[in-house]
């Protein structure tokens, strides 16, 4: 399979907040921690490319088994991701070598993935590890978006049954959570 003209710009822009180049399948953990960061971020969607130099040369990846390389590595992603992630496994080539694909899109309805019992987010192109108490804000922040209400200003105490404000991004209308005095509306418990 050739892959498509899209996955050659996006090898000219590099690395970022959603795209990692891994060289050899040998990283295959730190790929897949990766993954998990990315889809963790705000944007919800990842790329891992083995055979991808950082500085976006192809260098191919390693020659051997390729069914038992996407089963290991399915084998990896189902035993390794909680909750339960689907992760599309393509392998390609660019300038005469293999390469192989991981694509990952985070449910909404998911605040954050753990992938080998720890969660990871991306900023930027840096990957960590989030702590318990940023793990615990960011589930309170993404499980909020499910909430019917009623809503109360952290900051004024003021309530409501229901928010209707909202900020166009290009990722379509996103809800947000500001009282007119400064403080946040959080689900009344």
């Amino acid at each position: 399979m050739n892959l498509p003209s899209s996955l050659e710009n996006l090898l000219e822009q590099g690395e970022s907040q959603s795209l990692e180049f891994k060289r050899s399948l040998r990283l295959r953990r730190e790929g897949l921690e990766a993954l998990c960061a990315m889809v963790n971020a705000d944007s919800a969607f990842g790329i891992v490319i083995f055979g991808i130099e950082n500085n976006g040369s192809v260098c191919g990846i390693e020659q051997g088994n390729l069914d038992q390389t996407q089963r290991s590595l399915s084998q990896a992603i189902d035993s390794g991701f909680d909750p339960p992630i689907a992760v599309q496994i393509e392998i390609g080539e660019l300038n005469d070598r293999q390469i192989l694909v991981l694509r990952a899109e985070r449910s909404r309805s998911v605040p954050y993935h753990e992938y080998d019992g720890r969660a990871w987010i991306r900023q930027g192109t840096e990957t960590r590890r989030l702590t318990l108490s940023q793990r615990q804000q960011l589930e309170r922040r993404r499980n909020r978006d499910l909430h019917p209400g009623p809503w109360r200003c952290d900051r004024c105490g003021t309530s409501v049954l229901q928010l209707i404000s909202g900020e166009f991004t290009t990722e379509g209308i996103v809800r947000t959570y500001r009282c007119s005095c400064g403080g946040e509306f959080w689900p009344v418990t």
